[in-house]
């Protein structure tokens, strides 16, 4: 019987780290009404080019793993309609990301947070337990009922203020995630996105909310 277990051990065996199912409401995708979470760790070295500023080191991992994210999101795709039911795998193409106001038709995070796999940092960055922020995501929207995951609404990030104290421009502020706020709220996005954008453009980088994330160095660490 094709479920959603199945489902899930499917996509982890093709390198997914985490699984999560929502409902979703997507004007566009009306039809569409359950959302699959796709979480793929970063792997460590790119933690450690972040650190040691290669940056072109990094890019060229994080971009490897989108490309590994598009790959499995459209085999997802396939097996879900192989199996009767209608799907849509949510790529940055498909989601129209947008890398300069770093907004997109339905955030990665939202599909993350919703299934119940973490929560947003103070940086607007995604954060799970195991990986902190050193994370990829993607998604695929599907008819196929799944039983979803209970929502984060809050943020788990407690005191600590590691990717605060990191930002170089200054870009957080002290306000903690919950999801009642606007991303506003937690950070100005326009001063964050121009700095990485010069940076970029530099052949530089930034980033270092997400090195510097308390459970991002855990997980570099090899502590959990």
């Amino acid at each position: 019987m094709f479920d959603g277990d199945v489902l899930k051990q499917y996509l982890i065996s093709q390198g997914i780290s985490k699984v999560g199912y929502t409902q979703v409401n997507v004007d566009e995708f009306s039809s569409l009404n359950y959302g699959i979470a796709l979480v793929l760790k970063l792997p460590r070295e790119a933690i450690q080019a972040l650190i040691d500023d290669e940056f072109k080191k990094y890019w060229k991992i994080f971009h490897g793993q989108i490309d590994t994210l598009t790959d499995i999101a459209f085999k997802g795709e396939k097996l879900i309609k192989d199996n009767g039911y209608d799907a849509f795998a949510l790529t940055m193409k498909r989601n129209e990301c947008d890398m300069e106001k770093l907004l997109s038709k339905l955030p990665y995070k939202t599909l993350a947070t919703t299934s119940g796999l973490g929560w947003v940092g103070r940086s607007a960055l995604f954060v799970c337990e195991e990986y902190g922020s050193a994370v990829a995501l993607s998604g695929i929207l599907t008819d196929m009922p799944l039983e979803v995951g209970r929502a984060i609404t809050d943020s788990f990030c407690d005191d600590c203020e590691e990717c605060q104290k990191a930002c170089p421009v200054d870009a957080i502020n002290p306000t903690k995630w919950n999801s009642r706020l606007e991303r506003s709220d937690i950070i100005d996005i326009e001063t964050c996105s121009e700095y990485v954008i010069d940076q970029f453009k530099s052949g530089l980088g930034c980033s270092k909310c997400l090195s510097n994330c308390r459970l991002t160095q855990e997980y570099f660490k090899n502590k959990r």
